[in-house]
């Protein structure tokens, strides 16, 4: 049903249900509009994808670092001998082949294991008070945990403090929920992918922001070496102090204010129950698994890529975070590009084009990350790992984008139910990768050809999806396949297929 109060003069052009027909972030300037009240359209986009970007950088603040906190803490398999070198030389005198790679395994397992659990449950966290709040609540435990986490000491307490971190990660359900309630199907594809890709590339901006935070305090400062990465980790925290209040004050739930179920089409807030309708779904079940083969395989690379080519190719601790930050940086437009391949596949073949821009880039994935595997310092170097990383990188973004190009049409009216198990798949995939590819197997190549499998795997898993309504990769909607004519929006006013009945969300 259509808005019924009073009129306002939208900075954005809108549809009957006051979603923006538009997406444009660079709109004379960074697009936020003059006041919250007329485009809160924008702020929404802003602060969803700013609360994102910045969480990842609390979240994987201790990847990068992990060179140096692995000497500090004293993990490295050969300790005593490392203790006996002088502070200059210490790093590279590390040698983490057996207990010391579990321990980090432990900890990069732990870094997404909390946030399966706090995505899982914020499909209900954000019907109870609405995405602008629960941004601001991940937020605020970011700064404590944060916070807290510079006084680790020992492989255990960097596995605990890991562990409560990764709840930051559980500001991306809030993004793609968000996005999806403020902007019309013409351009939620592009607008989820663009907000969840440019929030992605804080995981790449942490890969150089926090080695340089480090080498500041380090070089610069001169603290030691303990003090020095321990000052870093407060980088974040104050990132988090500035972007809280500005959320806050500065943006809204929906066009009308605060959020009210209603804009889903519902009366009922989300409970038990919702979840087991949802999960029990076959094609939402199947999507939380190509969500894990994506998403997952970037939570993993982010932990793991610094390292890997310091181990690997002997690169300092710059250099690596440098490198590793070219994974992270594709989001800047890779994640936007499997959002507008999505929609522009959806205009010209519906849901069956949605379905192959999606297969194609889960396959390429997987495909890609094989031929990463396949370079190591006597097989290329680093250059090459690089270039085939970048490629690698591209069709994880755009997985991702096309994931959620797709997951808004599942079931409209428990949205935020299904963005956040799907979300929380994401993260689950990475438990699973680090758990059976990386922790326990000594070569990271090795480890990386298994989980090109796990993901070419979930892939094909694409052709099984498919909706009467909707159709699948094979084929339109069932209705159409049997000559009736399809309740179908005209594309070039709504690009949706889906009937009104079925399709509603606002």
């Amino acid at each position: 049903m259509a808005m019924e109060t009073e009129t306002i003069e939208w900075e954005l052009p809108v549809d009957d249900h006051e979603k923006a027909t538009e997406f444009n972030p660079f709109k004379g300037g960074i697009h936020c509009g003059r006041r919250v009240k007329t485009n809160p359209h924008m702020r929404a986009f802003w602060a969803a994808t700013l609360a994102f970007c910045f969480a990842f950088v609390g979240w994987f603040a201790f990847a990068p670092l992990l060179s140096v906190v692995r000497v500090d803490i004293g993990l490295c398999d050969n300790m005593e001998a490392v203790n006996l070198l002088p502070p200059a030389e210490k790093v590279k005198g590390c040698v983490c082949k057996l207990s010391c790679k579990e321990a980090i395994g432990n900890a990069n397992i732990a870094a997404v294991s909390f946030d399966v659990f706090t995505r899982f449950i914020m499909g209900s966290v954000i019907e109870f008070m609405g995405p602008r709040l629960a941004d601001c609540m991940l937020l605020t435990w970011g700064t404590i945990v944060v916070s807290a986490s510079a006084a680790v000491t020992s492989g255990t307490g960097l596995i605990v403090a890991r562990f409560f971190v990764s709840a930051l990660g559980s500001t991306f359900v809030v993004n793609q929920f968000w996005n999806s309630i403020m902007f019309n199907r013409k351009v939620v594809g592009t607008a989820n992918a663009t907000a969840g890709g440019w929030g992605n590339l804080g995981g790449g901006l942490t890969q150089t922001i926090m080695p340089l935070a480090y080498q500041f305090w380090n070089d610069g400062i001169g603290l030691e070496m303990g003090a020095a990465w321990r000052a870093a980790m407060f980088l974040p925290v104050a990132l988090y102090v500035i972007l809280i209040p500005w959320i806050y004050c500065c943006s809204q739930d929906t066009t009308r204010g605060k959020f009210d179920v209603a804009v889903l089409g519902k009366t009922k807030k989300a409970g038990f129950m919702t979840y087991v309708k949802c999960c029990s779904d076959y094609r939402v079940f199947l999507m939380i698994f190509q969500y894990s083969a994506c998403f997952g395989c970037e939570l993993v690379m982010n932990n793991i890529l610094a390292l890997h080519f310091t181990d690997e190719f002997g690169v300092d601790l710059v250099a690596a975070g440098s490198l590793a930050m070219s994974f992270g940086a594709m989001n800047l437009f890779a994640r936007s590009l499997g959002g507008i391949a999505s929609d522009w596949a959806n205009t010209r073949w519906q849901m069956q084009g949605r379905l192959w821009v999606h297969f194609i880039s889960l396959f390429g994935q997987g495909v890609f990350l094989f031929c990463f595997s396949l370079i190591g310092k006597n097989s290329g170097g680093w250059p090459v790992a690089l270039i085939m990383l970048i490629i690698f990188a591209i069709f994880v973004n755009m997985a991702e984008g096309t994931s959620y190009g797709i997951v808004p049409y599942m079931i409209p009216e428990e949205l935020a139910v299904v963005s956040a198990v799907v979300g929380a798949g994401g993260t689950l995939g990475a438990v699973i990768a680090t758990w059976s590819f990386y922790k326990t197997v000594e070569s990271n190549l090795t480890s990386f050809k298994l989980h090109a499998a796990y993901i070419i795997f979930w892939a094909f898993t694409c052709f099984l999806m498919k909706w009467d309504h909707l159709g699948s990769m094979f084929g339109g909607p069932k209705m159409q396949a049997l000559g009736e004519t399809p309740k179908i929006e005209d594309p070039k006013t709504e690009a949706t297929e889906v009937p009104e009945e079925e399709g509603r969300q606002a």
